[in-house]
């Protein structure tokens, strides 16, 4: 277990940061993103595992009042620990200010150091090496980072439900998650899948992903929203896939573009 050393955060009165990461503007608009408090991590989540490395999450920050945080453990620049909190991160790297904000981060692994710096009111500390790490996804980040995730994302057969893929949490509601399907084989069988746009919960995601245009019988990465359920789904023939009406359960999927 490593020393840690508390970073200090000054909060001045009347602290403007401007400049602001870009917010995805449809995971902003989702109502389903859980507001979170100054101090949350990943923790609370479940999503400091090794088998979310690559996966991105997403959360937003309450106005910041004054005296409301006096000190927090935070620690390095642009890459954080895992385990750090995100809203106090996120305003260190800009990508909110003290009126709070939503932003999305990538679980990745641990980095070899943290350098501690002083940026938009907030001093982080220097760290040796953790397990994971976080960096905030924004317009200058996503590219580097998608190199990083692309080795870790889960790979799929056809048969995979969501609810098999580890990832099925009821606290990850809103949260997206990228898997990749392999080719279809040539004797793919018909298999039951529920819904039409919105999926059941226990849908075949690359059956599913297939009928909602996300994907083709080549394969390929897509991703998945998880949604609130819905007492009726309809379903329909698309793409050469037929589903079938039915419930989703207490919770539903559907296929979305990546989260940034």
């Amino acid at each position: 277990m490593y020393t840690r050393k508390i970073a200090s955060i000054a909060i001045a009165a009347g602290l403007s940061l401007g400049g602001a990461a870009i917010a995805n503007a449809t995971q902003a608009e989702n109502p389903q993103i859980p507001e979170i408090e100054w101090d949350t991590s990943l923790v609370k989540f479940q999503f400091d595992s090794d088998k979310f490395i690559g996966q991105r999450f997403s959360a937003t920050c309450p106005e910041l009042t004054l005296g409301k945080l006096d000190e927090s453990t935070v620690y390095g620049t642009d890459a954080y620990p895992s385990d750090n909190a995100l809203c106090v991160a996120a305003l260190h790297a800009g990508q909110i200010d003290e009126n709070g904000g939503t932003f999305t981060v990538q679980l990745n692994p641990g980095a070899e150091s943290y350098v501690g710096t002083a940026r938009n009111g907030v001093t982080t500390a220097s760290l040796p090496a953790t397990e994971r790490s976080f960096v905030f996804i924004d317009e200058t980040t996503f590219a580097a980072a998608n190199e990083i995730r692309e080795q870790y994302i889960p790979r799929l057969k056809w048969d995979t439900k969501f609810t098999k893929t580890g990832f099925a949490y009821k606290q990850m509601l809103g949260q997206r998650f990228t898997f990749k399907c392999p080719a279809a084989p040539n004797n793919l069988r018909p298999r039951r899948v529920v819904g039409t746009d919105s999926y059941d919960f226990k849908a075949i995601v690359c059956r599913a992903a297939v009928h909602a245009g996300a994907l083709t019988l080549e394969g390929g990465f897509v991703d998945v929203q998880m949604d609130p359920g819905n007492k009726k789904l309809v379903g329909s023939i698309r793409n050469g896939i037929e589903t079938k009406n039915g419930p989703s359960g207490i919770r539903s999927i559907s296929f979305v573009d990546s989260p940034v």
